[in-house]
């Protein structure tokens, strides 16, 4: 196998980053080792709790079901297998490299004060480190083979290893305390062994100092007492203007970030924590901005309104998300930005022969104009279950449905010749004609099929429900929100677990005014999945395919060797979930979580 030291490394490195597992040891965080030009970074603070808490979630609980576990097991054992293939390359079998982690596991990018952005890897092993020395020596071995150049240097009581590539960039590592420490760049490995003994000069920053990274990772906190299994950060001006350094093209699209309003943009970051007292998971992702916003950041007008599901939502969707919009803002915000990049009535005259001429309509007045703000997504799964099962359905509420008729009927009237018009009860929709590219994929991947998957083809339609327009690509779904509206009784509204996800929304910071809010059954999801890997037709679709891939041959082994269990076990660990969207002073926040079946 002609594989080089730095390929092998780097999927070496990347393996070793699986979690699994011990206490952190008694040494600086990475974040108050890390630089405070820090441009991104993931981070897991204790491999073996994040084990630890996934076993306790819906996942991990189905995973180790005893009617279950059987076929994880030869699934994974079947992993295991094809790793072997590569096993005396990597110089440990897949069980001991998921074994190696013992603590916290981080990989950032920083910036150094030149060159290109610098790649660090925090890596604690504890009592696995004779493990990882291996791992280690079998990368020495492939360097010395590889032609690259190792040197030593030392800082304090450490030895930082460097290996030089013929015509390439160095990498480096230390090891200190049972961690290893990865660099592409040697100052950086040198300025974080620095900072590990407390010698930094007084003017110098870690990136626990940096008010970026701060602000957001105080704003994704779950608890004080119970912090997140994960966290991740981005600063993405600076790292765009890391990036572009030396890049003439990249220096213009960054001279222009002030007039499109980007450089308010300050960070993304967000965390994830799972198993709490109360949630299975709970995920956190706030975007930092400076006030007052300008140009794109300004034309994001979320704003806050009434989130009651609408009375053509069914009960027995499988997701639903509702967000409230300020169109009119939006526009007039792009508007002003478009026309100070292009000049005095661009975009006006840009949409006027775009759109309002083609279509012969007024775009700011029968089509902008007509929305009042609302905009609501929903998927629902069609029975009888088949691959394109799962529907979607869009809807824009209208100030006007009366007033939008009109224009409607225009529309159709010009382009009757793509649409059927048909009708369910009394409420007129129509069919979009054009056949669809998805369509045409999956014809031409049933050619030539030994053995033909049941696939149900989208079908775009669409409709005015009560004050809204609806869109969807299965009339089913359309027709089973036409449905719904005529009898509350089928709303989502009125259902239990939707109120129980939405009391808990209101009770979370930001969550008494949001400008979206989501609920979703991960069973119906799970159930749809589940009904596709038990139809006979796709058992048959696997032992067709077996003999052409080793992957589906084993997936088919061991679902043949191993029955899934009635879908009531799998279904009693799952709960539902929801989210929201705020905006506030700092930003925006988007939150989400899953209940916890007891």
């Amino acid at each position: 196998m002609n594989v080089s030291w730095r390929q092998l490394s780097a999927y070496v490195l990347l393996l070793v980053t699986i979690p699994a597992a011990t206490v952190l040891a008694e040494r600086p965080t990475a974040p108050k080792l890390l630089p405070e030009a820090t441009l991104a970074f993931v981070r897991v603070p204790d491999s073996r709790e994040l084990v630890k808490r996934f076993q306790e979630t819906s996942m991990g609980r189905i995973g180790q079901d005893e009617q279950v576990r059987p076929l994880v097991g030869q699934l994974y054992s079947s992993v295991a297998e094809a790793f072997a293939q590569v096993e005396d390359e990597v110089g440990l079998p897949l069980d001991q490299i998921l074994a190696l982690p013992q603590g916290e596991v981080c990989l950032a990018v920083t910036a150094p004060p030149s060159g290109p952005p610098a790649v660090v890897l925090f890596f604690e092993a504890g009592e696995q480190l004779p493990a990882v020395q291996k791992l280690l020596d079998r990368v020495d071995e492939l360097a010395e083979q590889d032609g690259s150049v190792k040197s030593t240097e030392s800082v304090g009581d450490a030895k930082v290893i460097i290996y030089t590539p013929n015509g390439g960039d160095p990498v480096c590592y230390f090891e200190r305390e049972g961690t290893i420490v990865v660099s592409t760049n040697v100052d950086q490995a040198k300025a974080i062994l620095t900072a590990w003994d407390g010698n930094l000069p007084k003017d110098s920053q870690t990136l626990a100092d940096n008010r970026k990274f701060s602000t957001i990772m105080n704003r994704c906190l779950v608890s004080k007492d119970d912090p997140p299994q994960l966290t991740w950060f981005v600063d993405p001006i600076r790292l765009a203007k890391v990036l572009g350094r030396g890049n003439a093209t990249a220096q213009v699209g960054l001279a222009l970030l002030p007039a499109l309003g980007l450089d308010g943009l300050q960070g993304i970051g967000g965390s994830a924590t799972m198993a709490t007292e109360d949630f299975d998971s709970v995920t956190h992702l706030h975007v930092l901005i400076d006030e007052p916003r300008m140009g794109v950041l300004q034309a994001l007008a979320v704003t806050s309104g009434d989130c009651t599901p609408e009375a053509w939502v069914p009960n027995d969707a499988a997701t639903y998300m509702t967000l409230h919009f300020d169109v009119e803002r939006s526009l007039a915000s792009a508007t002003n930005l478009y026309n100070s990049l292009r000049g005095e009535e661009a975009l006006q005259n840009l949409i006027k022969r775009s759109i309002s001429e083609p279509l012969e309509l007024d775009f700011e007045k029968d089509l902008l104009g007509a929305s009042a703000g609302r905009f609501t997504y929903l998927s629902w799964i069609e029975k009888p279950i088949q691959l394109g099962s799962q529907a979607n359905v869009f809807g824009a509420a209208l100030k006007d449905k009366d007033a939008f008729k009109k224009v409607l009927d225009k529309l159709t009237t010009r382009y009757g010749e793509n649409l059927e018009k048909t009708a369910f009860g009394a409420t007129p929709y129509w069919l979009i004609k054009a056949e669809t590219p998805r369509q045409r994929a999956i014809e031409a991947s049933q050619e030539g099929n030994r053995v033909r998957l049941d696939i149900r083809p989208p079908q775009p339609c669409f409709a005015i429900v009560g004050d809204y327009l609806l869109f969807s690509d299965h009339p089913g779904a359309l027709e089973h929100c036409i449905a719904t509206s005529g009898d509350s009784s089928r709303s989502l509204a009125e259902d239990l677990e939707y109120k129980l996800i939405a009391s808990k929304i209101k009770r979370q910071p930001g969550g008494s005014a949001p400008g979206m809010i989501s609920f979703n059954r991960p069973e119906e999801g799970m159930r749809m999945l589940y009904d596709l890997a038990q139809a006979e037709n796709t058992r048959q679709f696997l032992s067709s395919r077996a003999e052409e891939s080793p992957f589906i041959k084993n997936v088919n082994k061991a679902m043949s060797d191993n029955p899934l269990p009635p879908f009531s076990v799998i279904a009693q660990y799952l709960a539902p979930g929801g989210g929201f969207l705020s905006s506030d002073e700092t930003g925006f926040h988007y939150a989400t979580f899953q209940m916890k079946r007891k």
